[in-house]
């Protein structure tokens, strides 16, 4: 019981593919990646002087998320989010799925095709991460 709690998100099969990939794993430095991601675009935007203090505003609010991912995924040890880390992790979702919806209706092609499936993934994956552990 306790073990098919923990795998709430798998297929039941028996697939092969499970033992190689864990989703665990893919929870972990999947949001890892989807928040360095939307981090690096926001540093682009500074470096080409694009919208200089939005950027620097969701540079900063984006370092926030990415150590309280990095926390609970225990890369950091940082008391200082142990109390609010769930809540904190399902604001970052609300936050994601919103940036989502903003992303889709852009009409800047990268926005749609880009910077929108990387901030649903992120969201996927910070709810994972929330659930698994």
């Amino acid at each position: 019981m306790k073990n098919k709690k923990k795998r709430l998100l798998w297929s039941i099969s028996n697939c092969c593919f499970k033992k190689v990939i864990d989703l665990d794993i893919i929870a972990k430095y999947g949001s890892i990646i989807a928040i360095s991601i939307i981090l690096l675009s926001q540093i682009l935007n500074i470096s080409e002087s694009n919208n200089i203090r939005m950027s620097f505003f969701s540079m900063f609010i984006n370092i926030f998320f990415l150590l309280v991912v990095l926390n609970k995924v225990e890369i950091l040890k940082l008391t200082i989010f142990e109390e609010q880390m769930n809540s904190i992790l399902k604001f970052i979702i609300f936050v994601f799925v919103l940036n989502f919806f903003a992303y889709l209706i852009s009409e800047v092609p990268i926005h749609n095709y880009f910077f929108a499936p990387v901030s649903f993934l992120g969201a996927y994956f910070i709810f994972v991460l929330l659930k698994t552990k």
